[in-house]
């Protein structure tokens, strides 16, 4: 009986929080967002630096509403290696439909590559469409975008799989983080996403399931950065594939490691 209401008490708290953040994009992209154009002098770079802030902030918040209201709890070893942080590609694995709002909350100037799709989405459409990269744009511009952005001082985030990966399946990782950390010459920055299985956040789960035993436990950590260097004098079509094998294989080891396999 107790673990019954534990369970309905997470499961209330998720879904609560999504309406949190439903009500909380909205207000920020129709009420804030005007805002910050007047503050930034209608500087398109100003902007975005305000902006990417809040909205770091406003995912902060988030994940802290979610932890006080008992449904995750959230651990990050190796923090202070992304104090900051100025142009790097940052690379994670994608268990659960909220990793990219945790990385954001730790990372204020966070630009990102996103799905296109979002840009329908009502909740977080004005964000996508002001400050993030759609996937469904030339892959060219793409890259021009992310290189920019990173000459600024932001740091591009990125899932190299492309989508959440699918429980108790091998990661495929495409090569598009690869190709955007050497072609703006930006190190890349693993991190790693532990903890419990996310039930109800991985893909094609329902909305309506939980972890049936206890809160969602992410448990984070920050690899050392990878340098491009060794791969500049590398023909683009050879050394995406070599650094896509290397970040690979990096969360990879790390995974086995919290697996107990190593």
């Amino acid at each position: 009986m107790i673990r019954r209401i534990k369970y309905l008490r997470r499961l209330i708290s998720k879904l609560s929080s999504f309406a949190v953040f439903g009500i909380g994009s909205i207000f920020l992209a129709s009420a804030l967002f005007p805002l910050f154009h007047l503050l930034s002098g209608f500087s398109e770079k100003r902007f975005n630096v305000i902006s990417r802030r809040f909205v770091s902030f406003f995912f902060m918040i988030f994940v802290k509403y979610i932890e006080i209201t008992g449904a995750m709890r959230l651990n990050v070893e190796n923090r202070e290696l992304l104090k900051g942080l100025k142009g790097k590609v940052i690379i994670a694995n994608h268990p659960s439909l909220l990793d990219v709002v945790v990385l954001i909350s730790l990372i204020p100037n966070a630009n990102c590559i996103v799905k296109g799709a979002l840009i329908q989405n009502t909740f977080v459409s004005a964000i996508v469409r002001n400050l993030y990269i759609p996937n469904n744009i030339p892959f060219d511009e793409q890259l021009e975008r992310a290189k920019k952005s990173m000459e600024e001082g932001n740091n591009l985030v990125i899932f190299p799989e492309g989508t959440r990966s699918k429980p108790g399946e091998p990661w495929f990782f495409k090569k598009g983080a690869a190709r955007f950390a050497l072609y703006a010459h930006a190190d890349v920055v693993p991190i790693y996403f532990g903890g419990n299985e996310k039930i109800g956040l991985r893909k094609n789960d329902k909305m309506l399931q939980f972890h049936p035993t206890e809160r969602y436990m992410y448990n984070l950590k920050v690899l050392p950065t990878i340098s491009v260097e060794p791969y500049n004098d590398i023909p683009m079509s050879k050394s995406a594939i070599l650094l896509n094998d290397r970040m690979k294989t990096v969360l990879e080891e790390e995974h086995q490691k919290h697996r107990g396999l190593l």
